[in-house]
């Protein structure tokens, strides 16, 4: 029994030490041991969230409505201010502030939009938590602009959250509030300038205060709601180092207590690598990077592209998600889409038909997205132009063609000729092994290919009058023999 309890007490003390051991200090050293990139994400793949607040109630010209109308000299460059003064009066008599009675989320449910999320193929989901306007999207303890007192009254990170986990996926938020202080200089004949709105504006805040109300939300954001990717917006340089590292220690403590692996975002040089993962916004590097790393791609598109709800917005089709997609996955990526809802909290229809379009691409041929790794090379281009882009799952690499060669019509009988393609791109050498079977992956069947292997690379045969099974992106299967690429 004394040996029992020797051991016992031996193992809870080494238990103990290793927790201390393993326990995040406020420092990149320290933070530099955290796994900033788990399996999970790369299985992932793809997620969706939405930039949703206060803005969407102007509903112009793009989400930083908050900042354009304030430029009341030589920078409104968008024509926002001299709009927001024709419609709303000048900002001696209404701010932005006076929208927030406005924002009513009337429509809001967080079941719509999980399913919404779902049904698009996104495995993590979630929106912004707090924009560059300061109001933050859940029940906060640290200001009285938030969506539990004020707009729709409603806690609606908290109550997405739950619907995002109750149907599997990871929840997602971000903070892009960095700026808040700078991004903004209230005048002193303006609305905005009375100490009751000071943590809206956060420039009327003494500097320390705001600072010390930064962290406070991003800590209560990870108590509360302990999302498994926190995303941070650029500008990451208004927020001194040591602020920076006590969140970060502050998320990944609670993190290690909950065995769970969170990965925080970062964009440009605003974190050293080794403590999160590279955004890359509406972008994706040409090939492949050896750290995996996020596209977020926005659904709106023109001049002004908006990452929030505009009125007459125009947005990408299924076909230009579902590509780009495709590319950023070839590069070790992971793409992350952002929806526009409108400000009753409900999303336009034609936002609604591509994420389902998209959603059931990703049903049908999603194999060669989900749980894949990057190819030796990214893509290749093809005689006519056309490219073709390679991942790889264990002994398959998945040949994808976002357009077929102009002889096949998607969706149509082909002419009675054979098509031959080569993939010169897939080498003996960069296959590792001898190829056993090539396949074109479709609807309901799929089409084996006659093939040949040498040192030139991979050709095969598209028999005459094959279907082409989609007009979006279509996938040939290439499965080896034996051997685990």
């Amino acid at each position: 029994m004394r040996a029992l309890k020797a051991t016992i007490l031996l193992l809870t003390i080494v238990s103990s030490a290793f927790a201390q051991k393993e326990t995040y200090q406020p420092n990149w050293q320290s933070l530099a041991k955290h796994n900033e990139v788990p399996e999970w994400i790369r299985d992932a793949k793809f997620g969706i969230y939405t930039h949703w607040g206060v803005y969407s109630v102007p509903a112009y010209d793009n989400e930083q409505y908050y900042y354009y109308m304030h430029q009341d000299t030589g920078h409104d460059k968008h024509g926002v201010h001299r709009r927001h003064e024709a419609l709303y009066g000048p900002l001696s008599k209404f701010g932005y502030h006076d929208f927030i009675p406005q924002f009513k989320g009337e429509n809001f449910n967080a079941d719509q939009w999980a399913d919404l999320f779902k049904k698009s193929g996104a495995r993590f989901a979630g929106t912004v938590a707090e924009h560059h306007d300061g109001f933050s999207m859940w029940d906060s303890k640290f200001t009285p602009f938030n969506a539990k007192n004020m707009g729709p009254h409603r806690d609606i990170i908290g109550e997405l959250e739950k619907a995002v986990r109750k149907r599997s996926m990871k929840f997602f938020t971000s903070l892009h509030h960095e700026i808040n202080y700078t991004y903004v200089k209230v005048k002193p004949d303006w609305a905005a300038n009375n100490p009751k709105y000071a943590k809206l504006y956060g420039c009327l805040m003494p500097h320390e205060r705001w600072l010390k109300m930064w962290q406070d939300k991003c800590n209560e954001v990870v108590d509360k709601y302990h999302p498994d990717i926190m995303y941070f917006d650029a500008y990451m340089d208004q927020v001194p180092e040591q602020y920076q590292q006590n969140y970060l220690a502050h998320y990944f403590n609670d993190a290690r207590k909950r065995n769970q692996e969170v990965i925080v975002t970062y964009k440009n040089h605003d974190m050293p690598s080794e403590v999160g993962m590279l955004d890359h916004e509406n972008s994706n590097p040409d090939s492949i990077i050896a750290k995996p790393w996020l596209c977020d791609y926005a659904i709106g598109t023109g001049y002004h592209y908006s990452w929030g709800y505009v009125e007459g917005m125009k947005i990408r089709t299924a076909k230009d998600i579902i590509h780009k997609l495709i590319e950023v996955v070839s590069n070790n990526g992971q793409m992350l889409l952002n929806l526009s809802p409108k400000s009753d909290g409900t999303f336009p229809q034609d936002q609604k038909d591509v994420v389902a379009n998209v959603g059931v691409w990703l049903w049908s041929y999603g194999e060669a997205i989900y749980n894949t790794r990057p190819f030796v090379i990214s893509h290749q281009s093809l005689p006519d132009g056309i490219n073709v882009y390679y991942t790889r799952k264990g002994n398959i690499v998945y040949a994808i063609f976002p357009e077929w060669p102009a002889a096949v019509k998607p969706g149509d009988n082909r002419s009675s000729e054979d098509l031959l393609i080569q993939l010169t791109g897939l080498t003996k050498e960069t296959l590792k092994g001898t190829v056993k079977k090539v396949e074109l992956l479709g609807l309901k069947a799929i089409t084996n290919c006659n093939f040949n292997q040498d040192n030139n690379g991979l050709s095969f045969i598209l028999p005459q009058k094959t279907r082409m099974p989609s007009d979006l992106a279509s996938v040939v299967r290439i499965e080896m023999e034996n051997h685990n690429l």
